[in-house]
């Protein structure tokens, strides 16, 4: 891996929690259940070509003036940065179970709430298997260190999304194992604030710019995951992968444009799952 991704996926925390550490059961009213563990976002091919011509311009801006397409180029790259970084993500979420087949949560993860519920319509007893759906909304709020990758010439100032995914599961469980998949389906809106911090350069004085992105995103795809235990407690491991689907609008100055973001996502996860 490249020294830079392998710093960005230590600094940040702040790519889209897409794992769920829910099996595709509701547990009995009255009960309650948690997870606690970890997950790495790794997406594929854009992002590191991004990182790479952010990285280029940004050493270009100490011996030249940049032209309006290069650095409008650098404010996608940190929009892309922003939306669909390299990241290590800690989650933890609680969830209770009011009435028969229908369960409340909330769940936090590394810059972000997350609330909803869902409902079981079939049950492994009666069907053979197990199916849940549900509604979740999501907020995440956070600076991303954007400039320890390309430099102090571009900052976040300021990046918000707002997330709502319908989890649909499919399962099958034991008394030591659980078993479920389903397709991911999330759809976010964000809107990001970053500056451009020009040097001067070639007889140009220093300049700062200033610059927004907002836009919508979808992350499709599926998910299954398997954890092993016996009665309370379980070890789970999740494997989801996802497109990024994104337009992204673009003002900076005077100038605007929209910018396709995003790309494939590959999402793998562990946690510690408990039912009580």
């Amino acid at each position: 891996m490249r020294p830079a991704l392998l710093l960005l996926m230590l600094l940040s925390a702040c790519a889209a929690s897409l794992s769920g550490f829910q099996p595709a059961h509701v547990a009995p009213k009255g009960s309650v259940t948690g997870e606690f563990g970890f997950d790495v976002s790794i997406p594929t091919g854009t992002i590191i070509r991004t990182i790479d011509a952010a990285k280029t311009l940004a050493k270009a801006a100490d011996t030249r003036t940049l032209t309006d397409a290069e650095r409008r180029q650098l404010i996608e790259a940190g929009a892309n940065l922003a939306l669909d970084p390299p990241a290590t993500v800690m989650h933890f979420g609680l969830n209770y179970v009011p009435i028969q087949n229908l369960e409340l949560g909330i769940r936090w993860s590394s810059g972000t709430w997350r609330g909803g519920g869902r409902y079981q319509l079939l049950a492994q007893e009666s069907h053979g298997l197990d199916l849940t759906a549900g509604l979740a909304v999501s907020r995440f709020s956070y600076e991303f260190p954007v400039h320890e990758i390309v430099g102090d010439v571009l900052r976040l100032d300021d990046f918000v999304r707002w997330g709502l995914d319908v989890p649909l599961l499919v399962g099958k469980r034991g008394s030591w194992y659980r078993l479920w998949g389903g397709p991911r389906l999330m759809l976010s809106r964000f809107e990001a604030a970053m500056r451009l911090n020009l040097p001067a350069a070639a007889g140009a004085p220093a300049e700062t710019a200033v610059a927004s992105v907002e836009g919508n995103a979808m992350f499709v795809g599926g998910q299954g995951g398997l954890a092993l235990g016996f009665r309370h407690l379980f070890v789970g491991v999740e494997l989801t992968v996802v497109q990024l689907i994104s337009t992204g609008h673009l003002q900076l100055a005077n100038q605007s444009q929209d910018v396709d973001l995003g790309g494939l996502i590959i999402y793998p996860g562990i946690a510690l799952m408990g039912e009580f």
